[in-house]
This record gives C-alpha cells, structure tokens and sequence, in this order.
C-alpha cells in the first residue's frame, strides 16, 4: 500500500502539502499537529506562503542529515524499501 503526503501534486516537490494542513488536508495525525500546534504553526505558514524559504531549509536539514554516520554491516543496514528489513539468504 502506498499514500502520498499530498494528493494534490503528488509527484512534484513542492510546498503544498504545508498548504494543505490550514486545510485540514494533512494525511497523518502527525502531520495536521504541525498547524495545529503554536510551536510550530508559524513554520507552515511561512512554508506555505514561501516554497523560496521551504526550499532553502530543506536544502539546510537535508546538508545535515548527511553528516549522520550510516550504520551498515553488524550496527545496521540500508533498507532497498523503507517499510521492510532486506532479506538476506
């Protein structure tokens, strides 16, 4: 099974699916918090009104994601489909 985080553009990287939570659209409860909640309120709609600032931070989070050591061999695995541990014979 498979559900996108957007169905409006569903296969285009873009900021609506942060225009989508004001509108109740949010595919998960997680998801919907994001608007819902004070702290983090303000970020969606900056997000939704700026794909230009979405862009950026992203570009940001994505550059520090990828100072995090992989953990492969005894320690862990990168998985070919992120819902299943791969099988190994």
């Amino acid at each position: 099974m498979a559900a996108f985080n957007d169905v409006l553009s569903p296969r285009t990287f873009d900021n609506v699916f942060y225009q989508n939570l004001p509108k109740g659209l949010g595919l998960l409860a997680s998801d919907q918090i994001l608007y819902s909640d004070a702290r983090t309120r303000g970020l969606v709609e900056t997000y939704a009104s700026n794909q230009d600032a979405f862009f950026r931070d992203f570009a940001l989070a994505m550059d520090k994601l990828g100072s995090v050591g992989v953990k492969t061999g005894y320690e862990g695995e990168i998985r070919k489909s992120c819902d299943a541990f791969n099988k190994h014979s």
